[in-house]
């Protein structure tokens, strides 16, 4: 047999674009992971090209987000012990306070002063305006590491590098300014106290050395002469008032008499037991003015930039804004249009607006002031517990120095009423020379100068002593590490593409389940693959002889199976169908109608798809009267039926209208199908698909036989089971399938 013959004027291709042929030789196996493979060669050109786009936009967006940052670190050095020359800070300082000393300085690296100052001088630079809140910035991406040692590390990382060096730089600088500005300003303070301390010693050791003015003084047991104390001035403390001198009670006079050296040994104790209280309430009261200045300063300070934007920020201020700048649009808007801006209704605008601003900058002064409030209580809390605690010194040290300098009045006017004689009369068997106050109040005073004359000097050496802290070195040179991190990311991005790509194909086949082999229609269906065509229905009347003749051989196959399996056991008609369209049907129509008219059975094809008719192209004839007119009575078989060269007969489908649908079902069905099969031997018809038309299933059970049409990359495997399954359904006594689009080998079976 020569095959069947199709029209050489017949269009390239069916309506739906043909896929490539797969290569000669292909044949996939049914292994999960041999079908992943039959996928991607499916789909090798889409993988690649969307692959590769995918893949690089991934690895430009991983080369930037996995950069390798510019690394720049500077070092700082803490002297495990204070570099120091005074005793009140001593070199002999335990090591645990070292390891205190380094965590607040490393709090306060981080603290906002310190940040604040940093960022005054790198505001410019390109990392710091790209950020949104510079100041947490610095806060988060400062490494601080230490100590290793008497050694802390600060490093910072970032995209530029001369901006990380002056990151560091400027850290350094901000941190050591503020450190070193407070120790100096504590020494400072030492230094003033410590000066005034002395002067105020210096003048008392002054008048302790000058004679008194009489010459009338106590006579020491060397021989020496010693101020005697003057009776107590009027108005001093422990005067009564009205100029009266106290006087001591007679129990005080009659021990005095009895021990003649005790009244002045109580003296000179009360007058040193005066002056300590005295200095002691001189410190006291500079303590209290510093904290009172600080709870003021507190008190007078200005509200913080954070906290007023946060205010802004907040829910009923933003209400409230939106209230005030409403109204103020509303009444600016009629104050332009109107041609009296000052017309009362543009008053009442004012005035709602006026209303507005008010509350808001009342809501927001209200807020401030809870704010600032809180935040000024837990600043002044502290210091108000510290002030209380030193008032009631002050009060405590006032009273004692009070009663202190009453009992020295008391004792003061008892010796002046002494004869000089019996002021310093106090002689003990123990000692070598007779008690002198005086010289032990001078030797006091003067060594209490001594020392605060030393420790003053000693302070103004400090103050030019060595820092503890210094800039060990300054911010390194940035260098950019660990680019493999960058370049495996970049890879793996760029490979990513791919695999996305494949999964993708791979999940989209499994889901949509397309028959890709003749073994995935066997597995699909029950029915027997009674026909196996290699390659598209464009290839039989392609210009390749090889792939036509393999195509015309596979439909004569066909026919040999039909002819002796189906004919000659007496079935006359034939339905070429598929699961829903455009899967070789109509290709294997005719062909297989063809090769039955050349092989010697008086044929008649029947195009039987009347809304999509398919047929006509393959013969190369129009598409005139035909079934449709049949069902309308409108014609009779004679004028309807054309006569092909290859002794074919055809019947077109004709022209569709709602009144052939009616009509192809029932007993007009019947009795027309039963005209067409008087005159022939086998009827082949084109039917609909069997899935989406009704009169598909009309014509099937009304015909000895069906075949169910699949075709290569286009019939889903869910769908010609469903079809297969309506078949068996419908009791016909002869079905099969017939794979369309197969390989060579395939062919064969």
């Amino acid at each position: 047999m020569t095959g069947p013959t199709f029209a050489t004027h017949a269009p390239a291709s069916p309506p739906r674009a043909p896929r490539p042929a797969p290569k000669t030789g292909e044949r996939p196996d049914d292994a999960a992971g041999a079908r992943i493979l039959v996928y991607l060669k499916l789909h090798w050109l889409m993988v690649l090209f969307c692959g590769t786009l995918i893949g690089a936009a991934g690895a430009a967006v991983a080369w930037e987000l996995l950069a390798s940052k510019y690394e720049s670190y500077g070092l700082f050095r803490v002297s495990a012990v204070p570099i120091n020359v005074v005793n009140h800070n001593s070199n002999s300082q335990p090591r645990a306070d070292f390891a205190t000393y380094v965590k607040t300085l490393t709090t306060q690296l981080r603290s906002e002063d310190v940040l604040n100052a940093a960022l005054r001088d790198i505001k410019d630079l390109p990392t710091i305006k790209a950020q949104k809140d510079p100041l947490k910035f610095l806060e988060e991406e400062l490494d601080i590491r230490g100590p290793e040692g008497e050694v802390i590390r600060i490093t910072f990382k970032g995209h530029e590098p001369e901006d990380a060096r002056k990151i560091i730089n400027a850290v350094q600088k901000a941190f050591v300014e503020r450190v070193q500005a407070q120790n100096a300003q504590q020494i400072q303070k030492i230094a003033e106290q410590s000066g005034e301390a002395q002067k105020r010693m210096e003048q008392i050791v002054r008048t302790d050395r000058r004679p008194k003015s009489g010459g009338a003084g106590v006579v020491t047991a060397g021989g020496a002469t010693a101020p005697a104390p003057l009776p107590a001035p009027p108005g001093a403390p422990g005067t009564p008032a009205g100029g009266a001198a106290p006087t001591l009670t007679q129990t005080d006079r009659a021990i005095y008499t009895q021990e003649p050296g005790l009244a002045t040994k109580d003296y000179w104790m009360r007058k040193q037991q005066v002056e300590q209280l005295t200095l002691n309430l001189n410190a006291l009261t500079r303590n209290r003015d510093v904290l009172q200045s600080q709870l003021k300063a507190i008190q007078d300070s200005p509200t913080q930039p954070l906290i007023a934007e946060r205010v802004e920020n907040d829910g009923d201020v933003s209400a409230a804004r939106r209230l005030m700048v409403e109204a103020q649009i509303t009444w600016m808007k009629y104050a332009g249009n109107s041609e009296d801006p000052n017309g009362p209704a543009i008053q009442e605008f004012r005035k709602t607006y006026e209303a507005y601003k008010r509350r808001y900058e009342a809501l927001k002064d209200e807020k401030i002031k809870t704010i600032e409030g809180v935040r000024k209580l837990q600043e002044a809390k502290p210091l108000a517990a510290e002030l209380q605690a030193v008032i009631f010194k002050v009060q405590e040290h006032q009273e004692k120095c009070d009663e202190a300098k009453k009992a020295l009045a008391l004792l003061e006017k008892y010796l002046a009423e002494l004869p000089p004689g019996e002021r310093g009369g106090l002689t003990q068997a123990r000692f070598e020379k007779e008690y002198n106050p005086d010289d032990s109040r001078l030797a006091v005073t003067d060594g209490i100068w001594r020392e605060l004359m030393q420790q003053y000097h000693l302070t103004q050496l400090e103050l030019e002593a060595p820092a503890r802290i210094s800039v060990l070195q300054q911010a390194s040179t940035p260098t950019q590490k660990d680019t493999k991190k960058q370049l495996l990311g970049t890879g793996f991005a760029s490979v990513i593409g791919f695999v996305l790509m494949g999964l993708g194909v791979v999940g989209y086949e499994t889901v949509s389940r397309r028959v890709s082999s003749l073994a995935d229609v066997r597995a699909a269906v029950p029915t027997p693959v009674v026909g196996v065509i290699p390659g598209l229905p464009t290839d039989a009347a392609g210009k390749d002889p090889v792939r036509r003749a393999a195509a015309n051989e596979a439909i004569d196959k066909l026919r040999a199976y039909v002819s002796q399996t189906w004919l000659s056991r007496g079935a006359t008609a034939i339905t070429v169908t598929s699961p829903i369209g455009d899967e070789g049907k109509a290709f294997t129509a005719f062909g297989l109608a063809s090769s039955l008219a050349q092989a010697g059975y008086k044929t008649l094809l029947v195009d039987f798809d009347l809304r999509e008719p398919a047929i006509h192209p393959y013969a190369g004839v129009p598409n005139a009267a035909g079934v449709c007119e049949l069902l309308r009575a409108e014609t009779d078989m004679r004028s309807v039926v054309q006569f092909l060269p290859s002794g074919l007969h055809l019947l077109p489908a004709g022209k569709w209208s709602d009144e052939a649908r009616k009509a192809a079902t029932g007993e007009k069905l019947e009795a027309l199908l039963a005209k067409l099969r008087e005159p022939y031997d086998c009827v082949v018809i084109h039917g609909h698909a069997l899935l989406t038309v009704a009169e598909s299933v009309e014509v099937a059970r009304r015909c000895e036989a069906v075949l169910v049409c699949a075709r290569y990359r286009e019939t889903a495997t869910p769908l010609l089971k469903r079809a297969a399954e309506r078949v068996a359904t419908m009791e016909i006594p002869f079905s099969g399938v017939v794979y369309v689009g197969a390989t060579e080998q395939e062919a064969l079976c």
